[in-house]
């Protein structure tokens, strides 16, 4: 009798591990789901999910100095251009909410870098051009055209002179994302993530000075196809940071952002997300 309660007593502890075992792997196996971070996926949720650009070579780090700032959120992502001393450590230590409003203070002081780099470059173009205007107009040979020519280029170069100078700052909001992939052989083998954000375009050395302007833009933040992903998180500080990454030539760039531990990890997403 005893013996038989004994092979009982084994049965049921038998049956208890085993269903024990099978919820711990079934828990294990929605841990690692969930642990899996793709951007556009990610976005969709109601839960705020922050990625950090980085532009560079070098394997990210603490010291790694930030380009910009994403915040997605149920399908709109809100980015932040930020200057370069704020850097991967700076941010990490920052909760959501510190996160934006940080940034979005950072986003104006890097606007206005931008845009007092840019006022100096018109004027010295524009000096540049009064100088040849002026060497024209005393040359012993009068080029009617050149110095008509002369003349309308230094307009063009007033009038970009005034609207950049009366160019005011546009504050960060949810605007819509859009996430394209590249597939082969039924794989991403690269994906190419678009957020919208309020940036300067174009270039001052153009003497129609028709295309600097400050605009909505989808590449500034996230301007290339990321090609690849972290193979392991990094830890930085106290966290985990998986990411997306892309290298041609000497142009290399990261997308960040925080995973639960050191066996999570983001990944590409599996189909086009449109925004």
């Amino acid at each position: 009798m005893k013996r038989k309660i004994t092979l009982g007593l084994i049965v049921l502890l038998s049956l208890m591990l085993v269903a024990c075992g099978q919820q711990a792997t079934n828990r294990q196996n929605q841990r690692a789901s969930g642990d899996e971070i793709a951007f556009g996926r990610t976005g969709q949720t109601a839960k705020s999910q922050v990625w950090y650009g980085i532009k560079g070579t070098a394997q990210p780090s603490s010291r790694s100095t930030l380009t910009s700032v994403t915040i997605t959120q149920n399908g709109k992502a809100t980015s932040f251009q930020v200057p370069a001393s704020f850097t991967l450590a700076d941010a990490a230590k920052l909760s959501v909410e510190q996160v934006k409003q940080k940034s979005a203070a950072m986003a104006k002081q890097a606007f206005t870098q931008k845009r007092r780099a840019l006022l100096t470059s018109i004027k010295g173009a524009l000096s540049a051009e009064k100088k040849i205007l002026k060497t024209d107009q005393n040359a012993t040979v009068v080029s009617y055209a050149a110095v008509k020519m002369d003349r309308r280029i230094i307009a063009n170069y007033q009038r970009l002179l005034t609207r950049t100078a009366q160019t005011r700052f546009k504050k960060p909001r949810p605007l819509p994302f859009a996430v394209a992939v590249v597939k082969k052989t039924g794989r991403v083998k690269q994906e190419m993530i678009k957020v919208e954000s309020y940036a300067f375009t174009g270039a001052v050395n153009n003497p129609n000075n028709q295309s600097l302007n400050y605009q909505k833009t989808s590449r500034k933040i996230f301007p290339k196809s990321y090609t690849q992903t972290s193979s392991k998180a990094v830890k930085i500080g106290h966290d985990y940071f998986g990411y997306y990454h892309y290298a041609v030539g000497n142009d290399s760039g990261y997308a960040l952002t925080k995973v639960a531990g050191p066996n999570a990890n983001v990944k590409f997403d599996t189909a086009s997300i449109k925004g």
